[in-house]
């Protein structure tokens, strides 16, 4: 198989227990097949210490019974894993072993990335000021699984998924400019998957490669901005952070953070206002911009190809246009507030989003549900926040 890798991922190594907000806590923990199978066998006092907090599943698999606080039972007081320490590295389950990593298998081909959930990820993502590349290399001793994706359908959205690339990556023009861009090609693939017309997405591709076709895009887009008022933006942005029935809090800072943005939301008077205060946030530093576009190639390059599986392209744009103007939005809202948000506190921030969204199954069902019914994530709404926030 080839593996990809973006470029900083050689770079990662976790630091255990000199990490600031372990991964071990918060969420349940997933055993695979094979991790349960072999932890019955384990004989002796740390055998019997893994059986009493073993609950099975009807798949085959179990889940450890968490502490009090949500800690994992083989999480110690030096925050690092006692069953790492008694059984070593190979015998972590597929969940603990893999984490924070993604993988994607798409025939033979496997991706494998970070994600932003942890901060040492996050920090390495955040710092990275070159143009993402992606490394790629041979792995023989992999082999690729059997799938039931479309061919035809996957190279379409490969190759679309490379224009994407250098959408998001065109520094000559604005981080939210950018995204509308990509919120608008999104959307006109999706009319080709929708028509089952999977042959005409080549077409949009090559059309969004060409400058000028993007510049007079983007007039076109930008032109939707009307005079601003009211408080309509200020009220859909405020749904970003709603509570639902069941919904999981992975870390507690998140409420911090929610407050904050609350807060700061309910403190202006109108539409104009936000735009005034967030342009305000943005001038003068493209740190941020930096940031964000690496935020934005961390998902077009995690989902985007995923597509082939559930044919809903514009899902996987929404989901980095929600994310960044999320991440935004708390970091303003925290300035706003007399903390300022350095580059600790936005790695913080992103973390902080990306557990709620991204490492809750219940949350994360949920949250695709509201994408694609709710007002304030639909298509139009998110292009009016982007050009009425640039």
């Amino acid at each position: 198989m080839k593996v990809m890798t973006p470029h900083y991922y050689k770079d990662f190594r976790c630091i255990a227990g000199a990490c600031t907000d372990t991964c071990c806590a918060g969420w349940d923990v997933d055993v695979d097949k094979n991790s349960y199978k072999y932890y019955k066998t384990v004989k002796g006092a740390f055998g019997k210490r893994l059986k009493s907090v073993m609950v099975p599943s009807q798949d085959g698999e179990c889940t450890f019974t968490l502490k009090e606080g949500g800690r994992c039972p083989f999480l110690n007081d030096d925050n690092l894993c006692d069953l790492y320490i008694e059984l070593g590295e190979d015998k972590l389950c597929e969940t603990c072993a893999e984490f924070p990593r993604f993988i994607n298998d798409y025939g033979n081909i496997r991706e494998i990335g970070i994600a932003p959930s942890c901060k040492t990820a996050g920090e390495l993502m955040f710092s990275y000021k070159d143009e993402l590349k992606f490394d790629s290399a041979e792995d023989n001793s992999l082999t690729p699984e059997p799938n039931d994706i479309d061919a035809y359908t996957y190279m379409q959205l490969r190759q679309a998924r490379i224009v994407a690339f250098g959408i998001i990556s065109d520094r000559d023009i604005s981080i939210f400019e950018r995204l509308m861009l990509y919120l608008d090609y999104a959307k006109r693939i999706q009319k080709h998957l929708d028509d089952e017309r999977d042959e005409l997405i080549a077409g949009v591709a090559k059309r969004f490669c060409g400058p000028d076709y993007r510049e007079e895009l983007l007039d076109r887009l930008k032109s939707r901005d009307e005079k601003l008022h009211g408080k309509r933006l200020i009220k859909g942005l405020r749904h970003f952070f709603d509570d639902f029935k069941g919904m999981e809090v992975i870390n507690p800072d998140w409420n911090i953070h929610v407050a904050r943005v609350r807060q700061f939301l309910d403190g202006l008077t109108d539409d104009s206002g936000l735009a005034a205060v967030m342009k305000t946030y943005h001038a003068g530093s493209e740190v941020f911009a930096h940031e964000y576009e690496q935020l934005a190639m961390y998902y077009v390059y995690r989902y985007m190809l995923d597509a082939v599986n559930d044919y809903d392209i514009l899902l996987k744009a929404k989901n980095a246009v929600i994310g960044i103007l999320a991440v935004d939005i708390m970091a303003a809202a925290n300035e706003a507030s007399g903390c300022t948000p350095d580059f600790t506190m936005r790695v913080d921030i992103a973390h902080l989003y990306s557990r709620q969204f991204e490492h809750s199954y219940y949350n994360y069902e949920v949250y695709r549900e509201y994408f694609g019914m709710k007002r304030c994530y639909s298509y139009k709404f998110l292009m009016d926040a982007l050009v009425s926030l640039n």
